[in-house]
């Protein structure tokens, strides 16, 4: 079964599907050193499983600041039929952290994969040291479960931060955030 990515709002931010042209947005990310290598990432999620990160942008100037996402989300029958959990990654361009944007984004991908997915559990992880990255999961309700071997590429443990859908509450308004 194909899934189908839609297009989410939030009080400031538009998420989207990637396009071509945001190529140059995502290569003015300072960290991201390969920024065609993620992009074809993201198309090749959409043609194989109909989901992939979603584009953030900001509602007032059309910045793309970053962007969250399922990882490599797909059902292999009806998802009514078993229980599943997926793992979810957010990542804020520099110059646009600390501004609440990443735990907005992240709350939104919450309500639309216990919503619209059906998912039972979505998990999140971040390196031992990342504390900022360990905030914006705390900030969106994910509660801290266990160490785990690190994500590819890392090189110490990480932490893993999960919410079933019983626990899962929409954050409430507030002037910064509001899902």
């Amino acid at each position: 079964m194909l899934l189908k990515m839609t297009d989410l709002e939030t009080a400031r931010l538009h998420l989207r599907e990637f396009r071509p042209a945001d190529l140059p947005d995502v290569v003015g990310w300072e960290e991201t050193l390969h920024a065609d290598q993620f992009l074809e990432f993201c198309f090749r999620s959409y043609r194989e499983w109909g989901m992939g990160p979603w584009a953030m942008l900001l509602k007032a100037s059309g910045a793309l600041v970053g962007n969250c996402g399922f990882c490599r989300i797909g059902y292999d029958r009806a998802p009514e039929t078993f229980e599943y959990c997926r793992e979810i990654n957010y990542y804020v361009a520099p110059r646009y952290r600390g501004a609440g944007l990443a735990t907005e984004a992240l709350q939104a991908a919450l309500k639309f994969g216990f919503g619209d997915l059906k998912l039972t559990r979505i998990q999140g992880r971040c390196p031992l040291e990342n504390l900022g990255s360990e905030r914006v999961m705390q900030k969106a309700g994910l509660k801290f479960e266990r160490m785990v071997a690190p994500s590819a590429g890392g090189s110490s443990q990480d932490k893993l931060y999960a919410i079933s859908r019983e626990l899962y509450a929409p954050l409430p308004a507030s002037p910064r955030f509001q899902p």
